[in-house]
């Protein structure tokens, strides 16, 4: 319902309460799966997407909820992405993705923007890849570049961002950033969970609504090394990487530990911890303890001793 608390440890209450859609004008239709995104914490700002007419991406002090800046509204639509930074240059830029209307080759008004997490100002936009329902967040894959991924027939795209004078030897007024598209490729996606980066290759679960690839891994140049499909099935769970090595939920029942690797699929064990069921849910690793949540249930599991 958009409705942000800050909750303090010791007392269980509300420190402070924010709605982010009502805040900054969102209209009485809320997006059809709601706000659903992770506010990110960057020094002392909660950094949150609006997408309203009146805000784009806006940042709170973390401790007292005061509003520190508000973004113009980004082109697209409203869709379900989490605020994700990157280095370009050396800095750090706040990338947010917006939704494209329509459907398939038809889809329109999509954008991947680029801001300044210490003010909000919009730096780039890229606008040459369409989501009607994007979900995971732009992946820092470095020197300036940034994976994007999605689902609905989206696929991948990898961009790279410079300053304006590296790119021409031109400096620009006021110094800007050109973005160039180095490939796009429709064999690797994400439907909910944004894909892993190690050591050069990115793994992804790539079962969504039109095709069922499972685990995919795919180099840096944008070539799909192998596939799972439904052998064993990876369907939208939570993958978090850890000590080199990839802890991952299929979806469903089973939590694996998969040793990460461009030659082919390296599980190296597996265990059904969940009842059956769409388990989607994102995957938290902390002092040990991985927290797995299912439809019915959140588990910690000791995974370190």
């Amino acid at each position: 319902m958009g409705d942000l608390y800050a909750i303090g440890t010791k007392t269980r209450k509300p420190v402070w309460h924010k709605n982010i859609w009502k805040d900054f004008g969102g209209n009485s239709e809320l997006p059809q799966w709601g706000i659903v995104q992770n506010p990110l914490i960057y020094g002392d700002l909660l950094i949150v997407a609006p997408q309203t007419r009146e805000a784009g991406v806006v940042a709170y002090d973390k401790l007292t909820g005061a509003l520190k800046w508000k973004s113009a509204a980004l082109s697209g639509a409203p869709g379900y992405v989490t605020p994700s930074v990157v280095k370009v240059a050396g800095d750090d830029h706040l990338v947010m993705i917006t939704a494209a209307t329509g459907s398939g080759h038809n889809a329109r008004g999509g954008s991947v923007n680029g801001l300044d997490p210490r003010s909000g100002k919009v730096l780039w936009t890229y606008t040459n890849w369409q989501c009607v329902i994007p979900v995971p967040q732009a992946v820092d894959a470095g020197q300036g570049r940034v994976l994007i991924a999605g689902a609905y027939g989206a696929g991948s795209a990898m961009i790279r961002v410079e300053r304006s004078v590296e790119r021409s030897g031109e400096k620009k007024a006021g110094g800007g950033f050109a973005v160039s598209e180095l490939f796009k490729n429709p064999d690797f996606g994400s439907h909910t969970q944004p894909p892993v980066l190690h050591e050069g290759h990115f793994y992804s679960q790539y079962t969504i609504n039109e095709r069922s690839d499972g685990l995919v891994a795919m180099s840096m140049d944008g070539k799909v090394e192998w596939k799972t499909d439904q052998k064993p099935p990876f369907v939208r769970g939570g993958t978090i990487l850890a000590d080199g090595l990839l802890l991952m939920t299929d979806g469903n029942t089973k939590l694996y530990l998969v040793e990460p690797s461009p030659a082919g699929f390296k599980p190296l064990a597996s265990a059904v911890i969940l009842e059956p069921g769409d388990n989607w849910a994102p995957l938290a690793l902390v002092d040990g303890k991985l927290l797995v949540r299912g439809q019915k249930q959140l588990k910690a599991l000791q995974v370190a001793p």
